[in-house]
């Protein structure tokens, strides 16, 4: 999801609505043990996340670590 998505669902809050939110962000799903991505391998795993239906927050980092292989793996052949 690109920021500018995501602030215009922010905007249907108040200010004073309390949220539970979750993001990662490249550099944090390549310091889970990752390759190094680049942008368009990136598009493709926020795409496959986004697309997917994976495990929510526990398995977070096990779930990146699968889409980053596929898409990694993907582009290499």
């Amino acid at each position: 999801m690109k920021v500018s998505a995501l602030i215009e669902q922010l905007k249907d809050y108040t200010p004073e609505t309390e949220l539970i939110v979750a993001f990662w962000d490249k550099e944090t799903i390549e310091g889970y043990g990752n390759p190094k991505l680049t942008d368009d391998q990136w598009s493709q795993v926020v795409s496959t996340y986004e697309n997917g239906e994976w495990y929510w927050q526990g398995s977070a980092s096990e779930d990146f670590e699968e889409i980053v292989a596929g898409v990694v793996g993907a582009t290499d052949e």
